[in-house]
């Protein structure tokens, strides 16, 4: 009789954790029975497109976590259906013999492998302004919000300190050590796709991010970033891939692109082939958010020959390793950006 392994993600979406539990998936399910328990909708077929797999029903069994009516198909509150989630793991977790959750740090009362991915609380992580900072920070309806959260199901971090911990990047491993006091084994996320062999002269000298369109991203600072880089090398262009997060943030910035429709283009959420084919024809890639835990459309533009630029934060410059390519303001990108696309025997560093 085979095993049994669970894997835990709160809720997908298209993002970089979601891709490294469906290929856990893809990895375990010829020697294991595979359970998958989430929340919210799973749309294999729209999942195998996006991320580029092959998964079909029958290979594994989805468990849906009941949730109350308010946190069936909303994707804020996102503590608040962790505890739910972790309440209801904690009821099955003897079902299996081991359980991975894939979203950060879990006590399911048995000893677990927990994959530290994206902690939105920590405030290096998430950068506490305006309404942020009043819901996140050490407010009174913060403090209600948590110990409702608490009542449903408590956080024990010694707890979490008993499972086997893994890191999706040094940076983050070395975090979670400083506040948590916890271990952990860095294990990069896969980064797959197959990309077209284009010969780097034959590319073109363009740039491409890559992220929801929500303000942490910065879609808007590579934008300005660019503009400025074009009033001396007037002959590159932008294109953004991916959905759309935040109403506001992703309406203005579709503005901003038809304004700018001769050299920007919005791309929307592709297809992995659609994304893959494109990123591989573009010489050069960006992204804007500090502090990138990992930054898995970073590693997908490197894997596609794509000469990258990244803030000084996270995770993304250990993918990145260069110095040219690291930069700590506005300035210094525009100033880098200009000197790499200038000098073409640095690009083939």
């Amino acid at each position: 009789m085979k095993k049994k392994i669970a894997i835990v993600h709160p809720k997908m979406g298209w993002g970089g954790s979601e891709i490294t539990a469906l290929f856990m998936i893809e990895a375990l399910k010829k020697d294991y029975d595979v359970f998958f328990i989430t929340t919210g909708n799973f749309e294999i077929d729209s999942l195998n497109k996006y991320y580029g797999i092959n998964l079909k029903k029958g290979e594994f069994s989805l468990i849906k976590v009941p949730m109350p009516f308010g946190l069936k198909n909303t994707s804020k509150f996102s503590d608040l259906r962790w505890r739910f989630i972790q309440r209801y793991c904690q009821k099955i977790s003897n079902q299996f013999d081991l359980m991975i959750n894939n979203y950060n740090f879990c006590d399911f009362k048995k000893k677990s492998i927990q994959i530290a991915t994206d902690i939105q609380e920590l405030s290096e992580i998430m950068h506490l302004d305006g309404f942020k900072k009043m819901w996140y920070g050490k407010s009174f309806p913060r403090k209600i919000y948590n110990k409702i959260c608490d009542i449903i199901s408590p956080i024990r971090i010694e707890e979490w300190k008993k499972n086997i911990t893994l890191a999706n990047s040094n940076w983050t491993g070395k975090l979670i050590k400083e506040k948590y006091s916890i271990d952990s084994i860095t294990f990069y996320p896969p980064v797959v796709g197959d990309f077209d062999n284009i010969e780097y002269n034959k590319k073109e000298t363009g740039f491409v991010i890559i992220g929801r369109l929500i303000p942490e991203k910065k879609i808007d600072l590579a934008i300005e970033i660019l503009r400025e880089v074009r009033r001396e090398i007037n002959n590159l262009h932008l294109h953004i891939i991916g959905g759309e997060g935040n109403g506001q943030y992703s309406e203005r910035l579709k503005m901003i692109c038809l304004e700018n429709r001769d050299w920007i283009f919005f791309e929307g959420r592709l297809s992995d082939k659609e994304k893959n084919s494109l990123i591989a024809r573009r010489k050069f890639g960006i992204s804007c958010r500090r502090n990138e835990p990992f930054g898995i459309a970073v590693a997908e533009m490197v894997k596609a020959g794509c000469i990258v630029f990244v803030p000084d934060g996270g995770g993304q410059t250990e993918i990145v390793a260069n110095e040219q390519l690291i930069y700590n303001d506005i300035n210094d990108a525009i100033l880098k950006i200009e000197n790499v696309i200038k000098d073409e025997e640095m690009q083939k560093v």
